[in-house]
């Protein structure tokens, strides 16, 4: 038995080591030399509650090219990659009968507005009747009708832009038989995008239109910055999260969709006490710092923290502005008050 007293000794000093006494044990050192610290004066600084989210980006606008009817493709007008306008002809399919029979009802109209004409000049000398200039009025509207109709047979076969924007790669070729299932090619309005990002329900608060959104990837070396456009109607019930969206310019085409960034929001600015991460001392909600009393003495003292950003946590309440507390030496201070011995 007394071959384990010494690892038994050894285990509870280390659990008195670290578990160490409360903040209320005051007047108790731990031994009686001073510890090296390095200490920081108390100070107001631009503070703001932040929100970190990974975002995915989106073209403003994005469709895929596709056409309406099946048919030959007879004409690809554009490359990879070409920057197109609004309306712009991309392909055009075969449409020999459709502009045959537009030729044809060109011609019956011709005819048949000649006809109306003559039988016009007949009714007001009363040499035909009224019925037979009506009946061909009416074939002279059936005619119109049916060319309207042919031409938007032509235009289903004639490929346009929907919007200006870029496109990527094409997918078929001259001769191809496609349908409307088919996808030629995809266009993207890149002027713009669209970062869509998920935000705990619990920051909703800190949230408003218009706010201002830096999103960062890895793929470039500096920032993006954009504005909040549109917050969700509605809260996920299963991961308790809502869905943002922002709009970050893009004028010079070098974000493209599907890209992740890394998303910071930041709300509600204010001047507020902060003080670096490395001088609080947690201990399940309660949280310390250690208060310099004098130049060779620091307390350990209660505060209440707010929020956290970049390395600083804000103080609500325990010190005050022009305080110095230990930043740098918390983890070897153990009884309070304590020993220090402030690095110069």
């Amino acid at each position: 038995m007394f071959k384990w007293f010494p690892v038994v000794a050894g285990v509870l000093g280390l659990i008195w080591f670290w578990a160490g006494p409360d903040a209320a044990d005051e007047g108790r050192q731990f031994g009686h030399r001073a510890t090296p610290v390095t200490t920081a004066v108390v100070q107001r600084s631009q503070f703001a509650d932040t929100v970190v989210a990974v975002g995915t980006l989106e073209a403003w606008e994005s469709v895929d090219i596709q056409p309406s009817v099946a048919q030959i493709v007879t004409e690809l007008l554009f490359e990879d990659g070409d920057s197109v306008a609004a309306g712009q002809v991309l392909a055009r399919q075969k449409q020999d009968a459709e502009k045959a029979r537009y030729s044809e009802l060109s011609a019956s109209l011709i005819d048949a507005k000649r006809e109306v004409e003559r039988l016009t000049n007949l009714a007001t000398k009363n040499q035909v009747a009224q019925t037979d200039l009506d009946r061909a009025a009416t074939r002279v509207q059936v005619l119109e009708f049916q060319l309207e109709e042919v031409q938007a047979r032509i235009q289903d076969r004639t490929i346009r832009a929907p919007f200006a924007g870029q496109l990527g790669l094409r997918e078929v070729s001259p001769g191809a038989l496609i349908t409307p299932s088919t996808r030629i090619a995809t266009l993207d309005d890149l002027s713009r995008m669209r970062l869509t990002f998920s935000v705990p329900a619990v920051q909703l608060g800190v949230l408003s239109l218009g706010q201002k959104v830096t999103a960062r990837s890895a793929a470039f070396s500096d920032n993006f910055e954009g504005r909040i456009s549109a917050i969700d109607s509605r809260i996920d019930p299963v991961t308790r999260s809502i869905q943002v969206r922002a709009e970050l310019p893009n004028s010079a085409g070098r974000l493209r969709p599907g890209l992740l960034m890394n998303t910071n929001v930041r709300a509600n600015p204010r001047r507020a006490i902060v003080v670096p991460e490395e001088a609080i001392e947690s201990r399940a909600k309660q949280h310390y710092v250690w208060l310099m009393q004098d130049g060779e003495t620091a307390m350990k003292t209660q505060v209440s923290i707010g929020g956290r950003s970049a390395g600083v946590i804000e103080i609500t309440a325990g010190i005050d502005e022009g305080q110095k507390i230990v930043v740098d030496g918390v983890g070897l201070l153990r009884m309070s008050p304590a020993k220090v011995k402030p690095k110069e």
